[in-house]
């Protein structure tokens, strides 16, 4: 753009000689696209949100690339590793394939005389006859526990329950070793509980003490069978403690909290809930306890030959 010129004219009837103009002068306007460029703050926060948002863009796919790389080497099985890890095998994982479906021909098995002989002949691991026996009372079992030296034990009864108890002491230390049995029932000549408690305070008694409790299952009259006893054995030899359910009982054999010389076995028979082609009761809990059926095999046992009297 220009200015238009102007003639200026002295006012005094100047003469055309003495008339002075000036001279034109141009002036230019600076051009729109030459201003500074100036940015508001909102100009600014726009522009460094559209950065972050790019970095953040390609920050997701370099680590999405990353990510599918390490899942996807030795065949994915950093890939399945993971869903296993989340139990969701069935949803993200294909199907296994069906194992392949062979049908082979029958073979004839060999002759017989292909065979070892001893692999032929069928043997018992051990033999044994079981017998019908009259189970002694309680009073009778208890005072089986009387030792040689004369200690007795003492029997109680109150009602249906009873209970027997024996105390012997081994040895002459200030703080002798001692030997505790405590057996008892809710019912008549039935065995409920058979604790036994050893104090093996003296060091030259132990064998003894040890010993005498071992026979005293025996001598009481717990049915067992030469494993089961064997296992109870080993375990009291070795004060080794153990928590076991071993034929029809619930063996529990530890030391005390408080004194680490004193060790107790808690000997628990499981009663037997029903008899040979019973059902068993249910249980009070029978909702919330799982029960396996499995077939029971009942034996007819024998009566022992009664003593014929001399004639």
């Amino acid at each position: 753009m220009e200015i238009e010129r102007f003639e200026l004219v002295p006012y005094h009837g100047m003469r055309g000689a003495d008339r002075r103009t000036i001279p034109d002068r141009k002036l230019e306007l600076m051009p729109e696209e030459g201003k500074a460029d100036i940015l508001t703050p909102a100009d600014r926060r726009r522009r460094q949100r559209s950065a972050i948002l790019v970095f953040g863009l390609f920050l997701c796919i370099v680590l999405a690339a990353l990510a599918t790389t390490v899942l996807a080497v030795n065949n994915g099985r950093n890939y399945k590793r993971l869903v296993r890890q989340f139990a969701l095998e069935q949803y993200l994982l294909p199907a296994p394939p069906p194992p392949p479906l062979r049908i082979d021909r029958p073979r004839p098995l060999p002759p017989a005389e292909h065979y070892p002989p001893w692999l032929l002949n069928a043997g018992l691991e051990r033999s044994a006859v079981f017998e019908k026996i009259e189970a002694p009372s309680a009073e009778d079992r208890c005072e089986l526990l009387r030792d040689d030296r004369g200690t007795a034990p003492t029997f109680t009864r109150s009602g249906d329950g009873w209970e027997c108890l024996f105390f012997e002491t081994f040895g002459n230390a200030p703080e002798p070793a001692a030997l505790f049995i405590q057996a008892r029932g809710t019912e008549r000549d039935i065995v409920s509980s058979f604790r036994i408690k050893v104090s093996l305070t003296d060091l030259t008694t132990e064998l003894a003490v040890l010993s005498k409790a071992i026979g005293a299952t025996e001598r009481f009259g717990l049915p067992m069978t030469p494993e089961t006893r064997s296992y109870l054995i080993e375990k009291l030899a070795g004060r080794t403690e153990f928590s076991s359910i071993v034929e029809n009982y619930r063996m529990t054999f530890g030391r005390e909290i408080t004194d680490a010389r004193r060790y107790n076995l808690l000997i628990l028979p499981r009663r037997q809930m029903a008899s040979c082609g019973e059902h068993p009761s249910p249980q009070p809990d029978r909702w919330a306890t799982p029960i396996y059926r499995m077939p029971v095999g009942c034996l007819a046992l024998r009566s022992p030959p009664s003593p014929q009297s001399a004639s």
